[in-house]
């Protein structure tokens, strides 16, 4: 039996020694790797890009990053309930089973 576990425990260690051979160049998220920072200049003022940036907030045209982007048409869309009205429904579809629970 002990033969046996020394030879699972090597196999593990040469697995553990040759991952990271496998990472290559990619960003793969470990901890402490920082990415290097391109160094590209911009013809733009600080000024311009601010002035660009609010126009588009004020035209509705900023594309949709970070966390929730992927709801997008959810999140523009339009209710004619009450906050009042939504909560009732929702404790009734929770009360009655409709939902699978959580928080009201």
């Amino acid at each position: 039996m002990n033969t046996k576990f020394f030879a699972s425990a090597l196999i593990a260690a040469a697995a553990f020694a040759a991952a990271p051979s496998f990472a290559g160049d990619n960003i793969s998220g470990e901890v402490g790797y920082v990415p290097q920072v391109s160094s590209v200049k911009s013809g733009l003022t600080r000024e311009a890009v601010r002035a660009e940036y609010l126009q588009a907030e004020r035209n509705g045209t900023l594309p949709e990053v970070g966390e929730g982007a992927d709801v997008g048409a959810v999140a523009t869309a339009k209710s004619n309930l009450t906050r009042d009205a939504v909560r009732a429904e929702a404790v009734y579809a929770v009360r009655h089973g409709l939902l699978g629970g959580g928080e009201v």
